[in-house]
């Protein structure tokens, strides 16, 4: 693996490799061979078959298999002789989402309502998958570079964008969040142990919004409240990044109060489109 990519970037392989690897564990072969797609990402975008091989403990000619279905199928292509990227259909698949799903659309509904600051401002709704969270839509722009761009996935426990989903979600799934996930709690300023974790969660939950400042990237504060299902369980939130100068205390609770009525827009725009 180490000849194949720059040595700068091992560490970030073997996470990408391990992640994938624990999912190629599964019986069924559909399962072991979409995962090949889980190694691909950003800093890392064309895999050979040999480097997929040693990633995910397959045999040459099981990945052999596998690289030619999702090649015929669109799903990766063959850059040279045994090495490939993700395909031509995850474009085609990018497309329909940013036209159909519904709640980009809803964010769309209501940009006009988004721009209520003064000063540069970029809105990011970001939808809970898994145990990550991905941002599916912005609006705005800022100088400053912003971590939230469309399709990086972003973890649970940094950042007001994720915190405000965190907090949202069922206490079953704290429990196995904390028990997996100990050192990112701490990390992210969320307790060090489950007492200190649960207790920060049902403050971030009373409040009703999350705040966080440089925690995700330098000189920007994020101010964030949750989006719901027509059912009230919560699947994204809503949060303005801005740049820490333009931080002000006496205006704080004004703004905290804007950014969760839009995010209580938003869902029901959402539930109105899902139901119409």
């Amino acid at each position: 693996m180490s000849q194949q990519h720059p040595v700068a970037l091992d560490r970030h392989i073997e996470e990408q490799a391990s992640r994938a690897g624990r999912s190629s564990k599964s019986n069924s072969s559909l399962e072991r061979m979409l995962v090949i797609l889980d190694l691909f990402s950003e800093e890392v975008p064309i895999w050979s078959v040999e480097a997929m091989c040693d990633a995910l403990g397959y045999t040459r000619s099981t990945a052999y298999r596998y690289t030619k279905e999702l090649a015929e199928a669109g799903l990766l292509f063959q850059v040279e002789p045994r090495r490939y990227g993700l395909g031509s259909r995850i474009i085609q698949w990018d497309r329909q989402l940013r036209l159909t799903d519904p709640l980009v659309k809803a964010t769309r509904e209501i940009e006009p309502e988004l721009d209520v600051f003064d000063g540069e401002q970029i809105w990011i709704v970001c939808r809970l998958f898994n145990d990550q969270v991905i941002c599916v839509h912005s609006h705005g722009h800022l100088k400053e570079p912003v971590s939230y761009a469309r399709g990086t996935p972003r973890p649970l426990f940094m950042g007001a964008t994720s915190k405000i989903i965190l907090a949202y979600l069922p206490a079953r799934q704290h429990m196995r969040l904390f028990l997996e996930h100990q050192h990112e709690v701490v990390k992210g300023s969320l307790g060090s142990s489950w007492e200190e974790f649960k207790d920060v969660l049902q403050t971030i939950r009373r409040q009703g919004y999350s705040e966080s400042h440089g925690e995700v990237d330098p000189n920007l504060f994020g101010l964030a409240a949750p989006i719901f299902d027509g059912n009230g369980k919560v699947i994204a939130s809503l949060s303005c990044v801005r740049p820490q100068t333009a931080y002000r205390e006496d205006q704080a609770e004004e703004q905290r109060q804007i950014v969760m009525a839009l995010a209580n827009r938003l869902t029901e725009k959402l539930t109105q489109l899902i139901n119409s």
